[in-house]
């Protein structure tokens, strides 16, 4: 206590030290405030554990604000905005219904227009006698069709090769049989062949010379087709 009391003094070592302090006292203090009594350095403040442990919170926190931060500005690439490669609007094709290698999706035509445009080639055809094939899981049937008219496009000849899904192989097929004559509205595909623009809108059975739709389809051909394959207006 006397020490910490001479500390706190201007000049803690009065000059008669030696007639007050004994000689070990009086060399003592002067190890602790110089010979001139001069104020010893104050001792190094060491910050609160606590206060480091704040700083430290702190820091992660705002780490993990800024990435959540970045992944707002990038957005999600799966996220709902993303979509499917190579996808179409419309009903499932009959590939992804039937369960098969190959996923698709068909285009669908709410009017007469649009699914006479889709086509590449519009024929009345009588269907032949066809062989199955296996594509990605998928049973195909490829069979010759006689053409007995055309409406649009052109045919490398007077019978055209038609690829498509094999009926009852899915829930939805077209429902082809061979020996009937059918008004077909195909795209063409690879190595000659043609296929339909949809599984159920791209065929119409000629019942009685009139072109009647698949179950399903409501679209009407045009008065312009018809005439060109001399079909008369009933049917669906």
């Amino acid at each position: 206590m006397r020490v910490k009391s001479l500390i706190t003094n201007a000049n803690p070592v009065p000059d008669t030290a030696d007639e007050t302090l004994s000689a070990r006292a009086a060399d003592e203090l002067s190890a602790l405030v110089g010979p001139h009594g001069a104020t010893p350095p104050a001792a190094v403040r060491r910050s609160s554990r606590r206060g480091v442990l704040t700083a430290a919170v702190a820091c992660a926190v705002t780490a993990v604000l800024a990435g959540v931060t970045v992944l707002s500005l990038h957005g999600d690439p799966a996220g709902p905005g993303g979509h499917r490669a190579g996808s179409r609007s419309g009903s499932a094709g009959p590939d992804e219904a039937a369960g098969g290698g190959a996923l698709a999706d068909e285009p669908s035509f709410g009017n007469t227009a649009d699914l006479e445009g889709a086509a590449d080639v519009i024929v009345r055809a009588r269907l032949g006698a066809g062989h199955e094939e296996t594509v990605d899981g998928v049973r195909t049937t490829v069979a010759p069709a006689q053409v007995l008219a055309t409406a649009k496009g052109g045919t490398p000849g007077d019978s055209v090769e038609v690829s498509y899904t094999t009926p009852g192989t899915g829930p939805e097929t077209a429902g082809l049989t061979a020996g009937k004559e059918y008004v077909l509205l195909l795209d063409k595909g690879e190595g000659g062949r043609f296929v339909l623009v949809n599984t159920t809108q791209g065929w119409y059975e000629v019942e009685g010379g009139a072109a009647v739709a698949a179950q399903g389809n409501r679209v009407a051909l045009s008065p312009g087709v018809r005439e060109a394959l001399r079909l008369t207006a009933r049917g669906r």
